[in-house]
């Protein structure tokens, strides 16, 4: 008694975790519920003991049936759960039930049995058994329930002998769809089953009403998900969305209809055989295999004949593709395993070689330690000649920049000197040419005693003008000649707004041309004025004034200008 208390808390546990709330079909994708249909197939044993205690404990309460209803209605539950998990024991309480209605002459019971005694032998396969039990029922004398029940049973019993019989519209099709014709006409949309029966009414026809779908989903998603009810609307969704080409709505309902029977034991497990159709379709053999697996085994165990003869063309291609599968995985585990052994023979192979070389390593590594102590020896010597080389380069390198700055100035100073000597030269022969033009003049004018001329060519100081406008002009040129760029250069130490512009036709103006003799290394304002033939005062206020228009500091303007002027070598 114990472990029947334990095994129903277990039951009622697992029960509780695979129950899904109803936003979760909205919510959630197929890949969740094929997931939860692999997880729940791990767990079919305790489904089946829940059903069989189940029907247990109906059983004993029957036992306790003292009437013929409560016998009746004892037997009528207890066929309705063995109707979907064993027939023979199905057939068993139908038949009881037949035998009380006929006892008690209750036409309705004997109706009622005779439907469900057909349907049940339709479902095993005998389907001439099924065809005789319902023979004898006149359809005219039945109530409402009854008739859309015996309606439905003649389109379940047609609809197998149309599959049986082969091809797309042998004569019991047709009945099959007069008999769908009949119910639609008498069912109430409130009835249970009416969506069931709208469904099928729809699958294979050109109209699709999206209100059928519409409510299925509305009556799932408000569902536990634990009856046959929500399996079959489940398994009718899924086949009007794929009707839809849906497929992804298609998978996902037949996943949902597949838990729903797993969990409620139902061994006519039509929607995981098309779930196992659409795993093998996409490749998934891992998933395919169990699943058509364990619908072949219910079916076996219901027994449903003609759904064993069916879904064993289907097992037999996931077989034969789930064997090929294994066969090529272990031809590939033996390939693995020949390579790992060639690997292991190769890496023992290595590791003596390595050992070897290891002993013979440690003796050179010994030699190379004495090596290595006497070479450090000499390359410290060697590091402390290196240091004093370094040293040595060093200095070398910074005499020779000094030479070489020493040379540019001397190579500078040699152009210079050379083109202002030139230019002395000129100037000197000018003036001796132009002295000896004026003694000419004035011997002339003082032999025809022109003293006037004499004195006022004498006394003019337009002369003196002419020759220094000329001395500028050939300084500027020379200057200029050999530092092309000074005057540009010059101006980049002003002040924008300050900078010094040459009038037109002048090279240089005073202070330009003073700042030329600085660059020439004439510093000296004395010099400087005697130089320009004005005094010293001038040159110091024209000085004063430039440095004022600085950009850089004062007391470093005439150590600046002195590298100012790109210096114009002279052609090689």
């Amino acid at each position: 008694m114990n472990r029947l208390v334990f095994t129903y808390i277990v039951i009622l546990i697992l029960s509780a975790q695979n129950y899904l709330k109803a936003e979760n079909l909205s919510q959630k994708n197929s890949d969740f519920f094929i997931q939860k249909v692999d997880s729940m197939l791990l767990q079919k044993k305790i489904y089946n003991r829940e059903k069989e205690l189940k029907i247990a404990e109906m059983k004993e309460k029957a036992g306790h049936a003292t009437t013929d209803i409560d016998r009746y209605l004892y037997n009528s539950l207890l066929y309705k759960e063995y109707s979907t998990f064993n027939a023979d024991s199905a057939l068993k309480y139908i038949d009881r039930n037949i035998d009380i209605a006929n006892r008690v002459g209750n036409d309705e019971w004997r109706a009622r049995t005779c439907i469900d005694k057909s349907e049940l032998l339709a479902g095993t396969g005998l389907l001439n058994e099924a065809t005789a039990a319902i023979r004898g029922l006149d359809s005219s004398k039945l109530p409402y329930e009854l008739l859309v029940d015996y309606y439905g049973q003649m389109i379940f019993l047609y609809s197998h002998l149309g599959n049986y019989a082969g091809g797309d519209s042998n004569q019991y099709y047709v009945k099959e769809r007069l008999y769908k014709d009949s119910i639609m006409e008498i069912i109430n949309p409130s009835h249970h089953d009416y969506l069931w029966y709208k469904g099928w009414d729809i699958l294979g026809t050109d109209n699709n009403d999206p209100s059928v779908i519409a409510a299925l989903v509305k009556k799932l998603e408000s569902s536990k998900l634990n009856s046959r009810q929500d399996a079959k609307d489940a398994y009718m969704l899924s086949k009007l969305y794929e009707q839809k080409r849906d497929y992804e709505n298609f998978k996902k309902y037949m996943a949902v209809s597949a838990m729903v029977d797993i969990k409620t034991a139902n061994a006519e497990i039509a929607s995981l055989e098309e779930l196992a159709k659409i795993m093998f379709k996409e490749g998934d053999i891992d998933r395919a295999y169990p699943y058509i697996n364990y619908s072949f085994n219910q079916a076996l165990r219901f027994p449903n004949r003609v759904r064993t003869f069916g879904i064993a063309s289907t097992l037999d291609t996931i077989n034969y593709a789930y064997q090929e599968r294994n066969r090529q995985q272990e031809h590939r585990i033996r390939i693995f395993l020949v390579l790992v052994c060639i690997l292991a023979v190769i890496s023992i192979a290595t590791v003596v070689i390595i050992i070897l070389q290891n002993r013979q390593l440690k003796k050179q590594r010994a030699n190379l330690d004495e090596a290595n102590l006497s070479l450090n020896l000499h390359l410290e010597e060697l590091s402390s000649a290196q240091k004093l080389l370094a040293s040595v380069n060093t200095q070398l390198n910074e005499a020779n920049k000094s030479l070489q700055s020493k040379n540019e100035e001397l190579n500078e100073a040699n152009y210079v000197k050379e083109e202002y000597i030139g230019y002395i030269f000129t100037i000197c022969s000018n003036y001796i040419r132009k002295l000896d033009d004026l003694r000419k003049s004035i011997h002339v004018k003082a032999v025809t005693r022109k003293y006037k001329e004499i004195e006022e060519s004498t006394a003019s100081a337009d002369m003196m003008k002419d020759e220094l406008k000329d001395f500028y002009h050939s300084f500027d040129s020379i200057f200029l000649h050999i530092y092309p760029d000074f005057v540009s250069d010059f101006n980049s130490l002003l002040l924008p707004e300050k900078q010094i512009i040459p009038k037109e036709g002048e090279l240089l103006n005073t202070e330009l041309r003073i700042y030329a003799l600085v660059r020439l290394g004439i510093t000296d304002s004395v010099k400087i004025a005697e130089f320009l033939h004005c005094s010293p005062q001038t040159v110091y206020n024209n000085r004063f004034k430039v440095r004022n228009k600085s950009i850089i500091p004062k007391e470093k303007f005439a150590e600046t200008v002195r590298t100012l002027g790109k210096f114009m070598e002279r052609p090689s």
